[in-house]
């Protein structure tokens, strides 16, 4: 009997450990447990494969691929179809299931690999990686149902005596899914550490082990292969003595491009999958600082990186490809490293900021961390320039203001040890100033002040910004005057102006005056004797010797231009214009109504000529024609159509209307012209256009014959011009009486 038909059954709604079923087999009534191995089936598991890509990259090989994952997907679908007393029983006792799911996280690609080219290669690895994740959610789910449920102790016990998570295996869950699902993998992260508090002695052990790892690779970099110790470290660095190499290692072989390129792979993955572990669950940064794992962080760093970069170059190509990829892989590990120590810093932060737990000691693990970073020089230099150390140490000191003076003032110190920037005031208050360590009293009585370790520039800074805060209309520059004469005593000077009691030689100062810095070449003049130099002195831009340079001609970028071409310039009228109001001054500008037009005849114009007078100008007799010189009545008056124009318009003619406007001129003759054309001119002949013709059998003319090739050529240049066939078919179609 299969015993994919017997029922599993628990009216009593025990939990799993407690059940057992009763099977009859061929008449036997036996006694099953609910998580036995009578519940798993035969069925054949395979493993997951790295999907084929670059050189790798054969004819067939992707489909090849994809064939045997979609195998592959369909275990994955009918594992978790399966009840919780068959899925765990498959679990446990199917001696290929818990490869088949680990093998997908051991070989999954790390979040610094570029997806698959091909959009269905990546479509189906998503589906089992998501599978995947789901699978091992499962595995931490002790109650499905009231019928489907272990006790939290039984399952505590199964995960951890049957291996079914273990460091790696949670490490590796980190890597996969903690860059996109990082809250799923903190809850996950947190079950198991909940539900089988002994994994936190396998996290102690697995920490060891890095840091073995680290001082491999540490050695490896540094080794000379002439002595057996690495001369480049210092005295301090033990630990080598004990590291276990791995097995068939030659101490005598150098290292090769392709060694490098593992041992950096190897800390890029460790260095993010720690970062992430911390992320998920930080709890681990307290075991990482009882461990001392900060110190191997910190020496890795210092002894490792450097030493891998210089590596690198003497086994690489640098025109290669991979020496390319490598090199970022080192880069990548580097901020992995620094974002490591951020993240146990910030487990300690968050817990001062929350008030969680005891406030003091997680103060005392914070500075404690940043003592183990500052033990090297190089990490905490990186450090400091992606997160500044004083502003987390003046948070610090706001959430509590009892924190140990003496340790931060060590750890600025350090920090800017190697920095040319100056140390920031993160603790002094209003009487006490830390200066190497040491608390020192100040008074409040005029004078300079005697800190002597903080650059002027910044101790003036703060100073005004302490006066701006009661007083802030009034200017910097103002300020720091009234400030170097109440000896920069901020106190005093808010006092005097609050109570209106300034000196003389303040009253008349503006008081929005900035601050006015000095010139640097000034002041090198007096430092050196020797003035500025250049070979733009006193020119018209030069404003270090002239106030009134022409900002017009300055521009940043291409400038760009009034006119884009020269038709664009001549019709800008806009000078034109402006000068109008000018001559009108004189007389010299008129409306354009009294103007004549572009065209306007000028023959006239000169010195000295003018037009005959009109006779209905004179004022003497007018001119009478003889009676001989008279035509007789009744005799055809010819006249052209210009002169009787001409003495139509005479009348109207006035002293100011000495000629005619040339476009009434130009406008008669064309009107005379057009008429002309009217009355004398023939049509042109219509043009023959039949193409019928004569009757069939007598013949037809050329020029019919013309008519209809040319109607044949150009018939298709009219809409309908075959109608007749259309209609013709569509009788042929039945779709209309014949």
């Amino acid at each position: 009997m299969s015993n994919s038909r017997v029922e599993f059954n628990n009216p009593e709604n025990l939990p799993a450990e407690n059940v057992t079923v009763s099977v009859s087999d061929s008449g036997v009534l036996q006694l099953i447990k609910a998580i036995d191995p009578y519940w798993v089936e035969k069925k054949d598991l395979i493993l997951y494969e790295r999907p084929p890509s670059g050189a790798e990259l054969l004819l067939g090989a992707v489909d090849a691929w994809k064939s045997k994952m979609e195998t592959y997907l369909d275990n994955l679908k009918w594992l978790l179809e399966l009840e919780q007393n068959r899925f765990w029983s498959t679990i446990l006792y199917h001696p290929m299931c818990m490869d088949m799911v680990i093998s997908f996280i051991q070989e999954a690609n790390p979040p610094y690999i570029a997806p698959h080219d091909s959009k269905d290669v990546q479509k189906l690895y998503e589906e089992i990686r998501r599978l995947i994740l789901v699978i091992f959610s499962r595995l931490i789910t002790n109650k499905e149902s009231k019928t489907q449920w272990m006790s939290k102790e039984y399952l505590a016990d199964l995960i951890y005596d049957n291996f079914i998570f273990t460091i790696p295996v949670l490490w590796d869950l980190c890597l996969t899914y903690g860059a996109d699902n990082s809250k799923h993998i903190s809850h996950l992260m947190n079950a198991v550490f909940s539900i089988q508090p002994k994994y936190q002695n396998d996290v102690v052990q697995a920490l060891i082990f890095v840091q073995e790892a680290f001082k491999y690779i540490i050695l490896q970099v540094n080794k000379d292969y002439e002595s057996d110790e690495p001369p480049n470290l210092p005295e301090t660095f033990m630990g080598f003595g004990e590291i276990r190499r791995p097995s068939g290692n030659k101490p005598t072989d150098k290292v090769t491009f392709n060694v490098l390129r593992d041992l950096i792979i190897h800390m890029l993955d460790t260095a993010m999958t720690l970062r992430i572990f911390v992320e998920v669950y930080p709890k681990t940064a307290e075991i990482m600082m009882k461990s001392n794992f900060v110190l191997s962080i910190v020496q890795l760093y210092e002894y490792g990186i450097p030493q891998l970069y210089e590596k690198l170059i003497e086994v690489g190509d640098e025109t290669s490809v991979a020496y390319t990829e490598v090199e970022g892989y080192i880069d990548l590990a580097r901020a992995e490293l620094i974002d490591t120590l951020k993240e146990i810093l910030a487990v300690y932060k968050d817990a001062i900021f929350n008030c969680e737990g005891n406030i003091e000691s997680n103060v005392e693990a914070y500075l404690s961390v940043m003592m183990d970073a500052l033990s090297e020089r190089l990490l905490i230099k990186d450090y400091h320039a992606c997160y500044q150390v004083h502003e987390d140490l003046e948070l610090l000191k706001q959430a509590y203001p009892d924190i140990d003076p003496v340790k931060t003032d060590y750890i600025l110190q350090a920090v800017y040890s190697d920095i040319d920037d100056p140390i920031p005031e993160v603790l002094n208050d209003n009487n006490k100033l830390l200066t190497n360590g040491n608390v020192e009293v100040v008074d409040n009585e005029p004078g300079p002040s005697r800190d002597n370790d903080i650059p002027d520039n910044v101790r003036d800074q703060s100073l005004i910004c302490e006066v701006k805060d009661i007083l802030p209309h009034l200017g910097d520059g103002f300020i720091l005057k009234c400030l170097q004469h109440y000896g920069h005593n901020a106190e005093r000077v808010i006092n005097a102006i609050l109570e209106d009691n300034l000196a003389d030689s303040l009253r008349g100062l503006d008081t929005s005056l900035p601050i006015i810095p000095e010139d640097p070449v000034d002041r090198l003049y007096l430092e050196t004797g020797i003035k500025r130099l250049n070979v733009f002195d006193g020119d018209q831009f030069d404003i270090m010797t002239r106030d009134d340079v022409d900002l017009s001609k300055i521009h940043v970028g291409k400038k760009k231009e009034k006119y884009k071409d020269l038709r664009d310039m001549l019709n800008d009228k806009t000078e034109v214009k402006n000068r109008a109001d000018i001559y009108s001054k004189y007389n010299l500008v008129c409306d354009e109504v009294a103007m004549y037009s572009d065209e306007y005849d000028d023959t006239y114009d000169s010195d000295g000529v003018a037009p005959a007078a009109d006779a209905a100008d004179d004022g003497r007799r007018p001119f009478v024609t003889p009676r001989v010189l008279r035509t007789r009545a009744g005799a055809p008056q010819e006249e052209s159509e210009e002169s009787e124009e001409v003495e139509e318009e005479a009348p109207s003619r006035s002293k100011m209307n000495f000629c005619v406007n040339p476009e009434e001129l130009r406008a008669r003759r064309e009107a005379n012209v057009q008429a002309r054309r009217g009355r004398g001119g023939r049509p042109p002949p219509a043009r023959n256009i039949d193409v019928i013709g004569k009757p069939k059998g007598q013949g037809q003319e050329k020029e019919t014959l013309m008519n209809r090739d040319k109607k044949e050529k150009h018939k298709s240049s009219r809409g309908n011009h075959n109608r007749r066939q259309g209609a013709q078919w569509k009788r042929s179609q039945g779709m209309m009486p014949s």
